[in-house]
């Protein structure tokens, strides 16, 4: 019996890479990226934190589960040209002031419960912090 085998041409498998790597990077994977990303620096003392990305008028994601006395960060990752954005509680538990592009805000959660917050100048901008 005799066994023949075949070869892909390299032509064929190094044209395909691109498309490949395109696949993997493609801008409706945007459910899977990460809130804060190489478009939006880590702040250093974010170590321990959840972090919430503030990006194309929206706050990503836009709810946060956390065990009391956890910290939340929000990293405003819009362009330089955009309004600054908030990040501002519906109740009075909190509110980061004005925050412009690449700015940083950490809030401490001790009590627990459902908080819900949104952005001062754009108020249709909403998330919810449920601390547990």
């Amino acid at each position: 019996m005799r066994y023949f085998r075949v070869k892909a041409p390299k032509l064929v498998v190094f044209s395909a890479l691109p498309f490949l790597f395109l696949a993997c990077f493609s801008e409706k994977s945007d459910a899977l990226r990460p809130p804060v990303d190489a478009e939006c620096r880590i702040p250093v003392g974010a170590a321990g934190s959840t972090l919430v990305a503030i990006r194309d008028f929206a706050f990503v994601p836009a709810q946060v589960r956390v065990r009391a006395g956890e910290k939340v960060t929000w990293v405003n990752c819009e362009p330089a040209d955009t309004e600054a954005h908030t990040s501002t509680s519906d109740g009075p538990a909190w509110d980061s002031g004005s925050m412009a592009s690449g700015a940083v805000f950490t809030h401490t959660f001790n009590q627990t419960g459902t908080l819900p917050y949104h952005c001062e100048p754009h108020p249709f901008m909403k998330g919810t912090v449920i601390v547990e």
